[in-house]
């Protein structure tokens, strides 16, 4: 009987996406490109105010540059002592104003680019029209090249003559160029965010090269916080890290979430070693919110991201942090700026490719390649408990180039069949993007190619990735800006990992031998698409064509866009209106030949699963939807004597609607080969249908209200107020609105006290929060689910009985935290300390079967705390002139314990009790006797049959340090992490003990039993000898009367080796890791030396890269940085080399 859950009684495919996808992507086009337009328009519209009864002239042209822009030139002698008397001008246009200005003082004026030269008005015929060309001013045009002290280049530098207003800002590749006077004496004022600022005299030096040195990090810094709005750091009541785009744009793998791991406390990122498995990114123990540009999309992940296109990644840690998103927000978010362009930074050109090969392993299996496949010394079609190998011994066996049996030598000519079948991993990552930017506003556009070569055949990953963004800003008072992202990814083949899939370690590893040679079953075909070339016939297939055959593959395409406007009544005062919208379309195709023997499927989607079939299948699976968020916030700043206050007040909609359709053949394929619906097998059975369907609709939509008020005393007092009220479409009527409210306050002691002179700045921090988890789609709406029985159509009703007085589930958080710079700044610490409390938790329990129901949901009193430490210390260890060291270090921990127990439905066990960690890790441990030795029966290990804690599933702690290193050009880079505690599973290892791969059963006990017939082992332990315990309801013991004696019964290797596997404690390991997770060795290229001026590269660095370079740990065959074994896939190192350049 197949079922199809019905979860919208209205279901209809939707018909117009990709139509959609390109309107979209037209609108956005359009839109940029008008940016472009703009950047590039000449502004002599620009528009003038002034108004005053008397100013002298210079006072009035120095106004007009701070409004335009613009820069003057003029002889002292020409303007000197003059003044303007009754003077109106209400925004007119630049040159209007200048003749009503300038004529009245017999002055000439002309414009040239964003320069305006100004002169006496001569007797002379046809001068007053004073051409550019004129040498009113002699000019000397001098230019530059700004960099950091690695070399790179920095863009929107601010080069200022000093004395006066002139200026420029560098451009994308850190040139400039102004024109001086007198450069001979001439000192110029060069200054940006985050590094010193310098003073450098030009003299006769007409091609400058300026060095910038990084400035100690201050609390003043700016960082982007909920909503999009940029706080000063030491505003701010709760902890919040920064990780800058470039710390990602060296070291590039497939995901950006790998190169996170490490950098910020409290973030711990779970790597799979698996093929297009994203990591696992966890914020204070939870899946924080992802925000990008400001914008909370519900379906972009960090993978569609190109690492090239982050400027500034902050995250927000807590429910405080991101209060403003409601329950979005309640675990925290990751707040992402993409790069933009900077003012007057002119056409910019930028290549990032990035390749890395595999170069070894960190974690590999190990097999013992003695023994045959088989049971007991025999060849068999299971196991690898078979016969020993290289002894001149012979049995029946499968010829793969006869393709038949055959009487064959029973030799180990497979000891290396993992290595031999896996294939070269490569990474390449292929950025480049261009950048325009001019007093309008900016354009830019970047276009990211992601390969990755699995360790498996058929494993072919791409990724696409296309990004345009754009500012139009139209006077001083609005701005229009907007950005669009497309995502594509395509992966032919993404099966054949796990136990359960019977993936390749399955096949190769667990259960086949060493004694075939898996580079003779290439072909794998006896007759094509009907019988397979191996040497098994049950349980297992040739993994060449699982590889290349048995297929899983996905087509996946997804485009967000944004838009963003600003008006600015005033200074103070500004309405902000901010639109995202994404689009997001998942293909799924699955499909096997005739003749495969393993057949165990897999899920995807919310409604779509399959088994493989002996005869042929195909099957397809789609899930399209989109999600829209937009807000409309209002902002008001104003400082009054000692006090500042910002206000905030807005409104937003978030709506999202997903949708799933997918139908899949059960009987096989009629046609070997063919793979398409239209070819299953008629069923002829009653009650089966040939084709499966299976269908869903999902959609929520949040209306919310929220307001911030903060308040500030001479920026050393600081305290934030939030509130924000949501309506959500899933809940019931009358418990539709949910009231999120927050407070932070922040105090900044070293301006209150005086400390010593070590201490820069002193900061204490303190925040609450409260949050509440919404229902799901369906929580309170329950619908029939259609199915077909018996050739008949049925439909059911969920055995779950909807409670009518459930009240959401809860949290309450509290967080207080230190921070302080130290040794003029060089030195910088951060320590917080939260505790988030988990109350009205929802469960299920059992109710009579007399109201027509099963179970139902009730809200519980037991009441559970998340508590963690997070500390960073962070400084310059060493800075010099030629050398620089910058390190990082961050730990952390959180676990959750028992508050308060609930008398009926909290479990009845011995560590379930308060103040107990949750995560307690329980196993069905041996019989031990006092001394913790094993007891055996019958020369067998006993199991006891209650459960025993060995520890914790959580680490202890998790550790990151992160280092960067500066010795002229060159650059170094070296990032180590590791998570420290806690028990794991380790599924390979425990599984080769039970099949007979693990080389440690290679032992004289088992040479003795397959060679000699011999069952001599005795397990090492204790027997019961007389007497007997009893036990309570949680397995202490009451009365033992038990006396022991040496186990000394002999039994066979095989069976004793298999009765540990999947018992007691065996195959539970301490998962304790240290990786050293990245490595750059770089060299930032002088370009003109070595390219010369005309090949147009302004910058260039080539370094040498690793990622996941080395691994220590006691965990055995498998890394344990995924937290989790599953037959995991082995761990590569990668190796490769990183080129950019700068146009």
């Amino acid at each position: 009987m197949e079922k199809n859950t019905v979860r919208h009684p209205a279901f209809h495919r939707m018909v117009v996406r990709p139509r959609q996808i390109f309107l979209v992507m037209r609108l956005t086009i359009i839109m940029l490109l008008f940016a472009l337009t703009q950047v590039q328009a000449k502004s002599y519209a620009q528009e003038v105010t002034l108004d005053a009864s008397s100013m002298s002239l210079k006072s009035a042209l120095r106004k007009i540059e701070s409004q335009t822009g613009y820069s003057f030139f003029y002889k002292d002698v020409d303007i000197q002592g003059k003044t303007i008397s009754d003077l109106h001008i209400n925004k007119a246009p630049l040159k209007d104003a200048l003749n009503k200005i300038l004529r009245q003082q017999q002055l000439a004026f002309v414009i040239k680019k964003k320069t305006i030269f100004i002169r006496t008005i001569t007797d002379s015929p046809g001068k007053d029209r004073m051409e550019p060309e004129a040498q009113i001013i002699e000019q000397t045009t001098i230019k530059g090249h700004v960099t950091d002290r690695a070399g790179v280049p920095l863009s929107g530098v601010a080069i200022q003559l000093k004395g006066t207003t002139k200026g420029v800002l560098t451009n994308e590749a850190g040139d400039f160029s102004i024109n001086l006077q007198n450069p001979e004496e001439a000192v110029l004022v060069v200054s940006f965010i985050g590094y010193i600022t310098q003073e450098v005299a030009v003299k006769a030096n007409s091609d400058l090269k300026i060095q910038l040195t990084e400035q100690p990090h201050q609390m003043n810094d700016i960082v982007v916080t909920a909503l999009g709005i940029k706080s000063q750091e030491k505003a701010l009541g709760y902890s919040v890290q920064k990780v800058g785009g470039e710390q990602v744009e060296t070291v590039k793998g497939v995901d950006i979430g790998t190169s996170l791991t490490g950098h910020v406390a409290g973030l711990v990122v779970r790597n799979s070693t698996e093929f297009n498995q994203a990591p696992n990114i966890q914020l204070r123990g939870e899946s924080p919110l992802l925000v990008i540009d400001g914008v909370p999309y519900g379906n972009v992940s960090l993978r569609d991201i190109p690492a090239d296109d982050i400027q500034e990644m902050s995250v927000l840690k807590g429910s405080t942090a991101a209060a403003l998103y409601g329950a979005r927000g309640s675990n925290g978010a990751i707040m992402i700026s993409t790069k933009k362009g900077t003012k007057n930074g002119g056409l910019s050109i930028t290549l990032n490719s990035n390749t890395m090969f595999n170069l070894g392993y960190l974690a590999i299996p190990e097999v013992q390649t003695s023994y045959a496949h088989g049971q007991n010394g025999k060849i068999s079609t299971d196991y690898v408990w078979g016969p020993k190998l290289d002894i001149g011994d012979s049995a029946i066996q499968w010829n793969p180039k006869t393709k038949q049996e055959e009487m064959m030598p029973l030799i180990s000519s497979g000891k290396h069949n993992l290595q031999n079948f896996m294939q070269t991993g490569i990474i390449t990552s292929n950025n480049i993007s261009v950048t325009k930017s001019g007093e309008n506003g900016y354009f830019r556009a970047g276009l990211n190619h992601v390969y990755n070569k699995g360790q498996f055949p058929n494993e072919n990953l791409n990724i696409i990735n296309y990004t345009m963004s754009g500012q139009i800003k139209m006077g001083d008072k609005f701005d229009l800006e907007g950005h669009m992202g497309y995502t594509r990814q395509t992966a032919p083949q993404i099966w054949g990992h796990g136990y359960n899939a019977q993936g390749y370690l399955y096949q190769i590893l667990i259960w086949t031998g060493p004694d075939y040679d898996i580079r003779d079953y290439k072909d794998y075909w006896v007759t094509p698409n009907v019988k397979q070339n191996w040497l098994y016939n049950a349980w297992y297939d040739n993994p060449y064509l699982i590889a290349n055959e048995k297929l899983d593959g996905i087509e996946q395409n997804k485009l967000n866009a944004s838009l963003v406007a600003n008006y600015h009544f005033s200074k103070d005062l500004k309405l902000m209106f901010r639109n995202g919208y994404d689009y997001y379309s998942n293909e799924e195709t699955v499909r096997n030949p005739a003749g495969i023997n393993s057949t165990r499927g897999g899920s995807s989607g919310s409604t779509f699963s399959w088994s493989w079939n002996g005869k042929g299948m195909y099957g397809m699976n789609e899930l399209w939807g989109y999600s829209l968020n937009s807000d409309l916030i209002l902002t008001y700043d104003k400082k009054i004597g000692d006090f500042g206050l910002n206000l905030l007040a807005g409104g937003s909609i978030y709506y999202y609607k997903d949708r799933e359709f997918g139908a899949k053949t059960t009987n096989g394929l009629q046609v070997p080969g063919w793979y398409s619906l239209a070819n299953a097998i008629p069923s002829t059975a009653v009650g089966v249908n040939s084709i499966s369907n299976n269908y869903g609709t999902w959609a929520r939509q949040v209306n919310s209200l929220y307001a911030k008020a903060s308040a500030n005393w001479k920026n050393a007092a600081f305290i934030d107020v939030t509130g924000r009220e949501d309506w959500s479409s899933t809940q019931p009527a009358s418990e539709r609105s949910y009231f999120y409210p927050s407070v932070s306050t922040s105090l900044i002691l070293s301006e209150f006290f005086h400390l010593p002179k070590v201490v820069n700045m002193w900061k204490l921090r303190g925040s609450w929060a409260v949050d509440k988890d919404m229902a799901g789609v369906y929580a309170t709406n329950r619908l029939y689910s259609i199915g077909s029985s018996w050739g008949l159509t049925s439909s059911s009703y969920p055995n779950s009985l909807l409670p009518s007085d459930l009240l959401p589930s809860s949290t309450r958080t509290w967080e207080f935290g230190t921070a302080a710079y130290l040794l003029n700044s060089r030195l910088h610490f951060d320590i917080a300390y939260f505790s988030k409390l988990y109350y009205d938790r929802q469960t299920s329990v059992d109710i009579s079967e007399a109201s027509g129901f099963e179970t139902t949901l009730v809200n519980t009193d037991e009441t559970i705390a998340r508590r963690g430490l997070e500390i960073t210390i962070d400084g310059s260890i060493i800075k010099s002139k030629n050398f620089e060291w910058h390190s990082t270090l961050n730990y952390s921990n959180q676990h959750r314990y028992y508050v308060h127990l609930d008398p009926v439905y909290s479990s009845d066990n011995l560590w379930t009790k308060k103040g107990e960690r949750v995560d307690t890790y329980l196993i069905y441990d041996w019989l031990r006797d006092p001394q913790g030795n094993i007891i055996h029966e019958s020369g067998f290990p006993v199991e006891s049959d209650y459960k025993t804690k060995i520890g914790y599933a959580d680490p202890d702690f998790s550790l990151g340090w992160i280092n960067d290193f500066t010795v002229g050009r060159f650059t170094f880079g070296l990032n180590i992490d590791g998570r420290i505690g806690g028990v794991m599973y380790d599924d390979v290892w425990d599984d080769m003990f039970e099949t007979g791969a693990s080389p440690e059963t290679d032992t004289k006990w088992r040479y003795d039993q397959v060679v000699n017939g011999m069952n001599n082992y005795v397990g090492n332990g204790m027997k019961v000898v007389s007497g007997e315990a009893t036990y309570d309801k949680y397995g202490r013991i009451t009365n033992d009367t038990r006396t022991y004696a040496k186990n000394d019964v002999e039994v066979g290797y095989q069976d004793y080796e298999q009765s540990l596997s999947g018992g007691g404690n065996h195959g539970y390991f301490d998962e304790t890791f240290i990786k050293v997770r990245e490595l750059s060795i770089g060299y930032n290229i002088p370009t003109n030396k070595w390219f010369g001026k005309k090949s147009g590269i302004k910058s260039a660095s080539v370094s040498l890269t690793a990622q996941n370079l080395f691994l220590f740990t006691g965990f055995k065959y498998s890394d344990p940085d995924n937290d989790a074994e599953d037959l995991n896939s082995p761990s590569q190192r990668m190796v490769g080399i990183n080129i950019r350049l700068g146009f």
